[in-house]
């Protein structure tokens, strides 16, 4: 190659690191501008919302219009901002409420694509970063492989069981965005501010149902509650909260219990403790409001595992706790005690004695599910056909009088049923990743001197075991809420790491910067 042809390699080479320096620089600029930018923003679509609202009928939609593509553009600029909102409108099911009260067409989908791509797109070109991409991410692809294959070789319904599967497909990109955000001790701290208050809200409102009685007031879908069975032929009001059933609303409220407990047991400020306090009791008594069995059960594992990973006394929480429980007993709800006391009855020996109708129920649903797997080991009879299914099987087996459509009332069975032998693998993958890497996060986090964060990581591992107890109980109608907190326990794992890779790089440049000439020359010449 000649002399001349590089010098122009070289005369190009320097114009282009310029050029992405000057475009560093100018970004970096429009960053601190960027509030004021905002602000003009705000105004212009105020007035414009003010003539149009003055000028039609139209004003929820047309207001909802202009905060929609204001959002889009603060989302665009900043991708945390569509994080924060992310989660916040995931939980309160907000896409659903929207829908429902004011006709806005549900919304979750084109959300989920915008903070994708403006979170790629400033990961990759504005800091030019990798991609996060471990070993749960894979686990995920792994499980999303395995549910389109037991779709493909299903022999019912195909329409619901694909419908599922872009499901599955919104439930990935949410762990994306979360990955590659948190890796910023901010980001992943208001990230799980968000969703405590965000629980915290929707507990308080339903105390005021069960404290009121004005359930009539859904506050835009917020609050909803109705009356169900509670034991036997007692029938009460069940508060449900942003969803439609009891017991997969004690599921979302109790994933978050530990999250709120940790703060208010392990803050590092008193407003945090005193404000984790006040989460927490909303969250528990709301909880107890929805009469959830399954809730009940999660809400004392937790608590021990609680108890047991901060080495508290045993003997003086065992003391405390009697204290409460009987305290507590008088005031709880008319018919808890005894709901929950019918526990037992799950256990008996033989189904049809059971005494509990919807325990019979569920023991033909159970039956069931393991039948498909049994007919169908390695990829079940699909994703979502078990509902399909049921009909056929039940009348066979006669435990269940009900002639209508079921679920397997179990995650557990319902991913025999299912997905089989390669949806346990898949789904006992991803949790195996995820307790190995936050286990690996806390220990981070403690050498780097943050028992403060390994606390927050602590918290996410219960927050998982609480919903994989409910589940035992429950199967998979409200998935998201499991991927959320599979994201974010992900999350934690990244974070750790760059804060650990940041640490040694500064170790590294002090090292360096500490060395003589000589020693440094040659440590350089070593490193290259």
């Amino acid at each position: 190659m000649s002399t001349n042809t590089l010098s122009r390699n070289g005369y190009v080479l320097t114009r282009s690191i310029f050029g992405v320096r000057r475009f560093i620089r100018r970004y970096a600029l429009l960053e601190q501008l960027l509030p004021i930018g905002v602000f003009t923003l705000g105004l212009v679509a105020i007035f414009i919302a003010n003539y149009l609202m003055a000028a039609t009928d139209s004003a929820f939609l047309i207001a909802g219009g202009v905060i929609g593509a204001f959002l889009a553009l603060w989302i665009v600029l900043r991708p945390q901002v569509g994080l924060y909102i992310l989660a916040i409108f995931t939980y309160l099911n907000l896409s659903d409420a929207l829908e429902v009260n004011f006709g806005i067409p549900k919304i979750n989908q084109p959300l989920i694509a915008l903070i994708l791509v403006s979170v790629l797109a400033n990961r990759i070109v504005l800091r030019r970063k990798p991609l996060v991409f471990r070993g749960v991410e894979a686990t995920m692809v792994f499980y999303g492989v395995v549910a389109t294959m037991s779709v493909l070789f299903a022999a019912a319904n195909q329409s619901a069981a694909l419908d599922r599967l872009i499901d599955w497909l919104k439930d990935f990109a949410i762990l994306i965005i979360m990955v590659q955000l948190c890796d910023d001790e901010q980001s992943f701290r208001t990230v799980l501010w968000a969703l405590i208050l965000s629980a915290a809200l929707v507990a308080g409102l339903s105390w005021y149902h069960t404290f009121t009685g004005d359930t009539q007031n859904t506050f835009f879908g917020l609050a909803k509650s109705g009356v169900h069975q509670i034991v036997g032929d007692l029938d009460d009001v069940r508060v449900t909260g942003p969803l439609d059933d009891p017991n997969f609303y004690a599921q979302i409220l109790l994933m978050i219990f530990p999250l709120a407990a940790y703060r208010m047991l392990t803050g590092t400020t008193q407003a945090g403790r005193l404000l984790g306090a006040l989460c927490t009791v909303l969250i528990v008594g709301a909880a107890i409001f929805t009469y959830s069995r399954g809730g009940f059960l999660a809400l004392v594992v937790v608590t021990v595992l609680l108890v047991l990973d901060r080495k508290y006394n045993l003997l003086r929480v065992a003391l405390v706790g009697a204290i409460m429980v009987a305290i507590l007993i008088p005031i709880l709800p008319s018919g808890y005690v005894s709901r929950v006391m019918t526990l037992s009855d799950a256990v008996a020996s033989d189904p049809t004695m059971q005494t509990e109708a919807s325990f019979r129920g569920r023991t033909s649903e159970m039956l069931i599910a393991l039948q498909m797997f049994a007919e169908n080991p390695i990829l079940g009879v699909g994703k979502r056909n078990y509902q399909a299914l049921y009909i056929e099987y039940s009348s066979v087996l006669g435990l269940d009088p009900r002639l209508e459509s079921r679920q397997a009332h179990s995650l557990y069975l319902e991913l025999m049923a299912e997905m089989g032998i390669l949806g346990i693998l898949a789904f006992s993958s991803i949790l195996a990743a995820l307790f190995w890497s936050t286990a690996r996060a806390r220990r981070q986090f403690r050498a780097l001197g943050r028992p403060d964060l390994a606390a927050w990581t602590a918290s996410l591992q219960l927050g998982i075991v609480s919903y994989l107890t409910t589940s035992i109980f429950l199967h998979a109608d409200y998935a998201r809420y499991m991927w959320i907190m599979f994201a974010l326990a992900a999350s934690a794992s990244v974070l750790s790491q760059a804060m650990t890779e940041r640490r040694n790089a500064a170790q590294r440049e002090s090292s360096q910067a500490t060395l003589p000439a000589s020693d440094l020359a040659r440590f350089e010449e070593k490193d290259s």
